[in-house]
């Protein structure tokens, strides 16, 4: 058996008619990462059974250079918070406190979802920008160019098996009884590999042969803990929330199921450790052979 602690998304970035050099491929997948972790917490890249596809072609994307407060439309106009530094807007003498009104003719005190306006503006007039805005009781129109960036086009795979996994399937289970005389309990598999496990009572989970990553949830009986210790833990739970889960990083064989389960840590049911939630880990605690197709 071999099982990995740590926290690592795998993921397949295609970038076609890019090269990057070593120190900007090696910026780019950090920030991937960081990006698809904190999707991968709220959720947000669906179910792990099938592959998730992003695709784009290439594009410009226009940047006026100012942070605006476009959270909801106001009749007074949207409030300039702050201005980049020999940006657009800086350029075009826009300044900070300013209130745009509108651009390229399209009112921005309207209904209408403000960010969205001000990205279609830009682009629909390919970076040309006229701006009226209102400072203090004054209005002021102001015009120039958008600043262009030019974003290649890109093909994002997530969940795909890739050429590093081996051949063949195999399973992961966490509702089989552990031997609780060892200090096992069940557990629940709530990700693998940031995904989202099927909802309902499927308790067996079909994965490619390979290095995966579980997201697991302990359930240790209450009456395994002392009421205090309980108190403890729910108030982890409650603050901790998603993070109270752990992560195990699990090589899966083919035609192999690996029951998981949470293991109670008897030596660290103080208040501390318990508030800190190192007070159980999750494990591999049996290997079965299990043919898979």
């Amino acid at each position: 058996m071999s099982v990995i602690r740590g926290f690592t998304l795998l993921v397949c970035l295609v970038v076609p008619g890019l090269l990057l050099a070593a120190d900007n491929g090696k910026q780019v997948e950090a920030e991937m990462d960081a990006t698809l972790l904190h999707l991968a917490e709220r959720g947000a890249l669906g179910n792990f059974d099938q592959p998730l596809v992003i695709a784009r072609p290439a594009q410009v994307r226009y940047e006026l250079g100012a942070v605006v407060d476009v959270r909801k439309p106001d009749p007074q106009g949207l409030e300039v918070l702050a201005i980049t530094p020999d940006g657009a807007a800086a350029r075009m003498g826009l300044k900070t406190g300013d209130r745009l009104v509108a651009i390229n003719g399209r009112r921005l005190d309207g209904q209408a979802t403000p960010a969205t306006l001000l990205r279609d503006a830009m682009a629909a007039s390919n970076g040309s920008v006229r701006l009226l805005a209102a400072r203090g009781k004054t209005r002021v129109e102001l015009a120039g160019s958008a600043d262009a960036a030019a974003v290649p086009a890109y093909r994002l795979t997530i969940g795909e098996a890739t050429a590093n996994h081996a051949t063949g399937c195999g399973y992961v289970t966490y509702s089989a009884l552990p031997p609780r005389s060892k200090g096992l309990f069940e557990a629940f598999i709530s990700t693998i590999d940031g995904r989202s496990t099927p909802p309902g009572l499927v308790n067996r989970l079909r994965v490619d042969a390979g290095r995966h990553v579980l997201t697991v949830q302990e359930l240790i009986p209450e009456h395994r803990l002392l009421p205090s210790q309980n108190m403890q833990r729910s108030l982890m739970q409650r603050q901790s929330m998603a993070r109270a889960y752990k992560p195990l990083v699990v090589d899966i064989k083919p035609d192999t199921d690996y029951r998981i389960g949470a293991r109670l840590r008897k030596e660290r049911l103080d208040r501390d450790s318990i508030r800190a939630n190192e007070y159980w880990e999750p494990v591999v605690w049996e290997q079965r052979a299990a043919k898979c197709r």
